[in-house]
């Protein structure tokens, strides 16, 4: 039989007694999703296993099954490692250890275009989400799917493609979510649980961020400062949704969002209209994701970080024109 990266990872779990699943930092729906559904997938193959994420699950991602048993405990004993969702090692943030990934044989499980291929194994395939990818891993595994483990890949699905209306939405992914609905999954209570929960420190935080919005040359642009972030008492998951708010507003082909964080760097969260790709534009700058969604964190002070930005999304916006004159 020819070997795939399917049957590689699948083999890389089977020969494994424990393992360390790592979601990325800034946590969404897909990376704690998938992490949580292919936890519990482990765990019936009698395999012991536990999720581990630097920074803690967002407000909106606590309902998923066993979140309550996600902890920012690097690697301890476990035979295996297995990254969920992160294009880059960056990505997982505080967890990565230099000489434990040396030693410990690593599954990479991601679906981004700029994934940089760091694994032992590396399980990288286009799809609107990683979950996709963790329901044919199961699959594969010949593990059965329950009411547990449809709802984290259907939250995964969910948050990924904005409730089924990204471009990168297939057949395929509706297929996926009709297999988890049939497991036991409820869309409605995923979707109202992702997208309609908002508190009050992100009304606090969005109304003066919002205020202050810039749009020029195509580009719709805020700024998360940390006096905002002072002024207003919110937390850093405030500003969670933005990029995807700004997304909807008419008249621009790209737009970002600028978090300033504590140490002189910028959290640079990227959003466009197909055509426009912005997965090069954060790849540059050491970060990655899609074409149309991607993101990065950038050394520098806020109005130098956002005039490097703003320049590269002006070049990505004027070659997607080209293309189209073209």
């Amino acid at each position: 039989m020819t070997t795939t990266p399917l049957n590689d990872i699948a083999d890389l779990i089977r020969c494994a007694h424990s393992a360390l699943l790592i979601a990325h930092v800034s946590p969404d729906g897909d990376t704690l999703g998938s992490a949580l559904g292919l936890v519990h997938v482990l765990r019936k193959m009698g395999i012991r296993a536990r999720v581990a994420c630097a920074d803690p699950t967002p407000y909106e991602l606590r309902f998923l099954p066993s979140s309550g048993e996600i902890t920012a405990q690097p690697w301890t004993d476990e035979e295996i490692i297995l990254t969920i969702d992160a294009s880059d090692l960056e990505r997982i943030g505080a967890l990565y250890q230099e000489d434990v990934f040396a030693r410990v044989p690593i599954g990479n499980i991601d679906h981004h275009a700029t994934n940089l291929m760091f694994g032992r194994v590396n399980y990288v395939e286009q799809r609107a989400s990683t979950a996709e990818l963790v329901l044919e891993l199961a699959t594969r595994l010949g593990v059965v799917l329950d009411a547990t483990i449809a709802s984290c890949l259907l939250t995964g699905i969910v948050s990924d493609t904005l409730g089924f209306r990204t471009s990168n939405t297939s057949v395929e992914t509706l297929r996926a979510a009709t297999q988890l609905v049939e497991a036991g999954a409820s869309l409605k209570t995923i979707s109202d649980a992702v997208f309609n929960h908002r508190s009050l420190a992100m009304l606090r935080l969005w109304g003066p961020v919002l205020a202050d919005a810039r749009l020029a040359d195509g580009i719709l642009w805020v700024e998360v400062t940390q006096e905002i972030l002072q002024i207003t008492r919110a937390d850093d998951a405030a500003s969670r949704g933005l990029a995807n708010f700004l997304s909807t507003f008419d008249g621009a082909q790209a737009s970002a969002v600028f978090r300033e964080l504590k140490d002189r760097r910028v959290e640079v969260s990227l959003r466009s209209i197909p055509g426009v790709d912005v997965s090069r534009v954060a790849l540059d700058l050491g970060g990655g994701g899609h074409p149309q969604a991607a993101g990065c964190t950038v050394v520098g002070d806020l109005a130098d970080v956002r005039e490097q930005v703003l320049n590269s999304l002006r070049q990505a916006i004027t070659a997607a024109k080209c293309k189209v004159d073209a």
